[in-house]
């Protein structure tokens, strides 16, 4: 029962917090608002931004499931509890911090939190049952890996860091091309459909933002959006091995 309190009010903290800081000012400035600050090329349109009230329902049902196992082999675990208490902190930390313009602790603490989630996502095996109790879990994982790279992105570019001479362009292919490399590595060892969807929903939204003015990270999105969709639907599992 202790640990799904601390689940719980930790999770409804965070989702207050978050949901308000996002759309909300606080001392005259949403955390969106600040996003939109700078022309950064792999922002995507405000709408996806909306997967946070998908997400946050998502994690309560869990919670809600998770609190009604009687089987002790099964219940949230010690280590489950402390890493996602962790995750919750640091996401009302960066996000404290990057509304106060902190950007590079902003920065730490989403690394530091995405860190956390795969600590806690490694917890789940990688077979029956475990699969679907999985799901929320990469689907955070996934959303704030992507929250990371953004976090990354713009703090070069309020650095004014110049890419060693190439162009934004194509430094936002590179890294939605890395991502979806670690994406489709999930899907195919870790037998993981819920991850790379994740991107699927953020490359499109940058595709949209894009649109025609950047013709390039359009296309690309849209091209890498396809290539996940045919790893979540075709890629051929491994055998699980015991």
């Amino acid at each position: 029962m202790g640990r799904m309190i601390v689940i719980f009010c930790s999770l409804i903290a965070a989702t207050i917090y978050t949901l308000y800081s996002f759309w909300l000012p606080i001392e005259g400035k949403s955390t969106i608002a600040i996003i939109n600050r700078l022309p950064l090329l792999i922002s995507p349109s405000t709408y996806v931004y909306i997967f946070w009230f998908f997400l946050f329902i998502l994690l309560f049902i869990w919670a809600i499931n998770y609190s009604k196992e009687r089987n002790s082999e099964t219940f949230i675990s010690p280590i489950q509890t402390i890493f996602f208490l962790l995750v919750m902190i640091f996401q009302i930390l960066s996000i404290y911090l990057w509304n106060k313009e902190a950007l590079f602790y902003s920065f730490i603490c989403v690394g530091i939190q995405l860190l956390s989630l795969f600590a806690l996502y490694l917890t789940y095996p990688m077979q029956g049952e475990h699969l679907k109790k999985r799901i929320p879990i990469a689907i955070y994982f996934g959303w704030i890996t992507f929250i990371f790279i953004l976090n990354t992105c713009y703090l070069l570019l309020y650095k004014e860091w110049h890419g060693f001479g190439l162009s934004n362009a194509l430094w936002v292919v590179i890294i939605l091309t890395f991502a979806t490399l670690v994406a489709l590595h999930l899907r195919y060892h870790h037998y993981d459909t819920a991850y790379p969807l994740v991107f699927v929903w953020s490359f499109i939204g940058i595709a949209i933002s894009n649109g025609f003015d950047e013709l390039l990270v359009t296309t690309s999105s849209l091209f890498l959006s396809g290539v996940l969709i045919v790893g979540v639907l075709f890629m051929k599992k491994n055998p699980v091995r015991h």
